[in-house]
This record gives structure tokens, C-alpha cells and sequence, in this order.
């Protein structure tokens, strides 16, 4: 277990959710005003192969815009037993990585939480005996002051300061203001009373490649106004494409948690470590591409594998928190998941591309379009989708109110859908699964029942048993009568008094055909499709 990789970043659990468009406030800024003072550069690299000597001209053009940022804040000490399993490798996020392992199960020990970055000598103001001082980093946007960073890096802050350094060596310290920050995406932005500020420089990350030199900027382990250099090693990365379902089972399991979808980091090699947080990665011209957020790593330090946030994306976050506080994100009232080989398989499909609709959300704009469950999104709005992280990242990058066309795989057969999106109201945040959709967990009586899958008995759909559960008479099937809460069911989200209509596709009546389905598959997992309190849905299940 001590080896485990953790990925150290923000933690965010939702699926296609949005916050609602608040009202604008009284100190909203004008976004045309904004925009115009941020420095752009947007013409594609050369890609001439030749070998660069020196990136002194990159160092020099992208320093002065680089800040570093202390924040203070309050310090709390739990023990390993009172943080959730789940949350053990988020707990030390960027900024503290702890050297070895979380702890082990047989010391329950209180674990004390590394300072964010190296500890710093704390001010008369901050010498408290529950205060402490971390360090990170930050780009300036514009000449008057204003400060992009991670939301990690100054959430929970009591103080903020910004030490802005001259071209001749000179530094001076301002208090930054928390103008807002979005914890969903990592992204918040600063300001400070300061003017004639050297803005940063800022391309189209989506001309970014794959093999495209970048530097690191920042100041890792406090040694401010650093740059390393690597390059692009992948694009797209998202959480789930991080540390997946075929990640160890253990502390390190990042799939225990609800992916939320709003990553689309840039993947690198050059050198990531606690401070670089919320620093810019730049090319080759000093342009900054993206914001270095979080690392792939065992011991919390560098290992090759840092990740940042697109910059066009980290814009669009930082410019609807300047409007009116609230990032505005398209719903579409679906839950999906990865089509994978098996998937594919079970529903004829050659390419085990797409996002699979297990779930649509009664009068959701999805519903509304004649999205279904069990259709296969291949395409929105124009965009290819290769997977359910895809389908999220678009949907959630697209404001309320947007119309687009949605092409699905209905029957094996391309239809074309159009959607319009809505915003959700902020309680929707709190719902991270089909589970969370509670139903009544009551013992029915002995009724024909048969052992689905290890821990699910499953039962003929007595009339009693719909009374009890009170399921329509239109709804047919066989109904989950005892789960062990223990299962890998029960883990994927099954429920007692869930009526299972279909299995592998196949139309079930009985309890006992619905065994003969699963066994006679073959297959090491089997696809239900199931109703819940009137809701249909699909879960797909170890089948042994």
C-alpha cells in the first residue's frame, strides 16, 4: 500500500451538474473591459525541429508575471480514523504531500498535515499556535492588479499576500483581496492595489501538441522566480483517465469517488513541486499555455507527471467569477458512463467509443430532446465524444440556455437529437449517484426468489410486492428482494425494491429466467436495465 501513486489535487464530485446564474452584483466587472486588458498571442508554434540552446528570452518574458502567494489559515488535525477512506489521498493535496505513506491500519496515530509548501517564519500577526503559512504561486492577468492561482491554494485563508518581484530583483508585498474562486475547477482569482504590472502573455491552449516544449514557472519549496523545462506528454488527462477503474484497490483508488468531469488537464514532464501550485506553464515563446494545478506522485514531490489547467479554460472560469460570482455550467440531465468492450459488445457496437446514458432525469433538458437511456452519445454540439469525461467537459463548458445538436447510437443507428441546456439549482450538487436515490429498504416476504449475482436475491413481482413498493402496473420484471450491503452490487449502486426489466439487453419475467440469462452469458459482467421510483436506468454488474 505504501507505494501506491496518489494524484494530489482538488477534490470535486458531481456529474453534469450546474450552479445557478446568480444575480449580478454591484461590483460585477465589465468582462469586454477585462478581456481587453489581458496580453494574448495566439499564432501556432513553428515547428521548425530545431534544437534550442538557451530559453533565457522565456525566462525573462514570463518571471516578472509570475507572483508567489502565502496564505494563512486556521490548522486542523484529524486522525486517520475520523477522514473518510475516499478522502485519505485528497486530504494532503498539492500543496502537503506527506512524505512515505498516509499511515498504516495498524497505527492510528494522529497524522499532523504537512504545511502547504515549506513552512515560512510566521509574522508577529500569524505566530498563533493554530495558524499556518503556505506558499504557491500565481500569474498576473492585467497591469492593474488582478491574480489568477488555484482555489486550493488561498481556500480557507484568513490572509492573503502576493510578493510581486521587479525586473531588478526588488520585491514587494501586497494584501490580496479574494475577488472569488471555484473550487470545481481549482481556479480562483486575487487583487491587489498595484499598478504597471507586467501581465503574462497568453496563447490558445487549444493549439497546444503533444511534444511541445513547456516551462514550469513558480516557486517550488519556496525558492521563488524558478522555471523548469519539459514537454507536453498528453492532453485530455481527466481525473477518471488518471487513476481509473483498473486502479489498485486501496488508499490510492481515486474511482471511489464520483468523477466530476470538469478536468481537461495538459500532462508534463517538467518539473512540478509543492509551491509551483497555481503557477503558469508557458511554450517555447513564454506564452502561458496553462496553470500548473496538481502531480502524479508516491512521495508528494516531483515524479515526471504534473498536469495543468488549459489556460483558455482557467480564462472562461476567472471571467464569469468577475461577472457575477457564479461559473455557469450547461446541464443536460443525464448520468453516463464509459462504453466499454463489454458494452460494446452487449449493444453490437465495432468502436467502443462514447458516453452510454444510464440515466435521464425526468423533465431534464435531456428528457425533453428524446434523449433514452441506453442510447450511446457519439457527437455533441459538433465535437467528437470519446468517453463520458469528454461528454462532461463539453456539456459543463457551455453556458445555460444553449442549443446543440446531440447524435446518438439508437438501435446501432445514428439519430440526431437537439437539446436545449439549463442551469440547476445549487441542492443538485449534493446528489454523486444513482444510489443516493434512496427507496424504501424493506424485507419482502419469501417469493420465488433466486440468487442473481453473489449478494443480490432477486424475486418474482408480486402484487404484493408492488403494493409494498409501490411500483406501477405498467412497470414489469423482477424486483432486487435482499442485497448484502457488503456486495460489489450494492457498491455500484444497486438498491432493494430496484425492478430489473432487462438483462443484457433481454426482456426478464421471472426470477428464475433471470438467472438462466446470467449464467448463460458467459461474461464476467452483466447489463441490467432497471427502474427506480419510477426512474430507468442501467448498471452494469460483476457477474460471479
Amino acid at each position: 500500500m505504501k507505494n501506491l501513486p496518489r494524484l494530489l489535487t482538488s477534490f470535486t464530485c458531481a456529474t453534469l451538474l450546474v450552479t445557478g446564474h446568480a444575480q449580478q452584483p454591484d461590483n460585477a466587472v465589465d468582462i469586454k473591459q477585462f478581456d481587453s486588458k489581458l496580453a494574448k498571442d495566439t499564432t501556432p508554434l513553428a515547428n521548425s525541429g530545431q534544437v534550442c540552446l538557451s530559453y533565457a528570452n522565456v525566462a525573462e518574458k514570463i518571471l516578472p508575471s509570475v507572483v508567489t502567494i502565502f496564505s494563512s489559515g486556521p490548522v486542523n488535525v484529524p486522525t486517520i480514523d475520523r477522514i473518510p477512506p475516499q478522502l485519505r489521498p485528497f486530504f494532503y493535496r498539492f500543496f502537503g504531500g506527506p512524505e512515505g505513506d498516509f499511515g498504516s491500519d495498524e497505527n492510528d496515530e494522529p497524522l499532523q498535515p504537512r504545511r502547504r509548501g515549506s513552512p515560512t517564519p510566521p509574522t508577529e500577526e500569524d505566530s498563533t499556535p493554530h495558524q499556518e503559512r503556505g506558499i504557491g504561486s500565481g500569474i498576473i492577468l492585467t497591469a492593474d492588479g488582478y491574480i489568477m492561482t488555484n482555489n486550493h491554494v488561498i481556500a480557507d485563508a484568513k490572509k492573503i499576500e502576493v510578493a510581486v518581484s521587479s525586473d531588478s530583483g526588488a520585491t514587494k508585498t501586497y494584501t490580496a483581496e479574494l475577488v472569488k474562486g471555484d473550487p470545481l475547477t481549482d481556479v480562483a482569482i486575487l487583487k491587489i492595489d498595484a499598478t504597471g504590472l507586467r501581465p503574462a502573455t497568453l496563447a490558445d491552449s487549444n493549439l497546444v501538441r503533444v511534444g511541445d516544449v513547456v516551462l514550469a514557472a513558480g516557486a517550488p519549496m519556496e525558492l521563488s522566480r524558478s522555471i523548469t523545462m519539459g514537454i507536453v506528454s498528453a492532453k485530455g488527462r481527466s481525473n477518471q483517465g488518471i487513476v481509473g477503474d483498473n486502479a489498485p484497490r486501496g488508499r490510492g483508488r481515486m474511482s471511489q469517488i464520483p468523477n466530476q468531469g470538469y478536468e481537461d488537464f495538459i500532462q508534463t514532464d517538467a518539473s512540478i513541486n509543492p509551491g509551483n501550485s497555481g503557477g503558469p506553464l508557458v511554450d517555447g515563446l513564454g506564452r502561458v499555455v496553462g496553470m500548473s494545478t496538481a502531480i502524479l506522485s508516491k512521495s508528494g514531490m516531483n515524479a515526471g507527471i504534473g498536469f495543468a489547467i488549459p489556460i483558455n479554460m482557467a480564462v472562461h472560469i476567472v471571467e464569469d467569477l468577475l461577472d457575477d460570482g457564479q461559473v455557469q455550467r450547461g446541464f443536460l440531465g443525464i448520468e453516463i458512463r464509459d462504453l466499454s468492450e463489454a458494452l460494446a459488445k452487449n449493444y453490437g457496437v465495432n468502436d467502443a467509443t462514447g458516453a452510454l446514458i444510464t440515466y435521464v432525469s425526468p423533465d431534464s433538458p435531456a428528457q425533453k430532446a428524446g434523449i433514452r437511456v441506453e442510447d450511446i452519445v457519439i457527437q455533441i454540439n459538433g465535437q467528437r465524444v470519446d468517453d463520458s469525461s469528454r461528454l462532461r467537459l463539453i456539456v459543463s463548458s457551455m453556458k445555460p440556455g444553449t442549443s446543440i445538436p446531440v447524435v446518438v447510437l439508437r438501435d446501432n443507428k445514428p439519430v440526431t437529437l437537439n437539446a436545449t441546456l439549463e442551469a440547476l439549482p445549487e441542492a443538485a450538487l449534493s446528489e454523486i449517484s444513482p444510489g443516493s436515490r434512496n427507496t424504501p429498504r424493506k424485507a419482502p416476504g419469501a417469493n420465488s426468489d433466486a440468487e442473481l449475482v453473489r449478494g443480490v436475491i432477486v424475486q418474482n413481482l408480486s402484487p404484493a410486492l408492488r403494493e409494498r413498493y409501490d411500483i406501477p402496473k405498467d412497470v414489469t420484471g423482477i424486483i432486487v428482494a435482499k442485497l448484502d450491503p457488503a456486495s460489489k452490487a450494492a457498491g455500484k449502486g444497486l438498491e432493494e425494491g430496484d425492478v430489473i426489466t432487462h438483462i443484457n439487453r433481454k426482456v426478464v419475467t421471472s426470477a428464475a429466467e433471470a438467472q438462466t440469462l446470467a449464467k448463460a452469458s458467459g461474461d464476467t459482467t452483466i447489463l441490467l436495465r432497471l427502474v427506480r421510483k419510477g426512474d430507468t436506468m442501467l448498471l452494469m454488474l460483476d457477474n460471479n
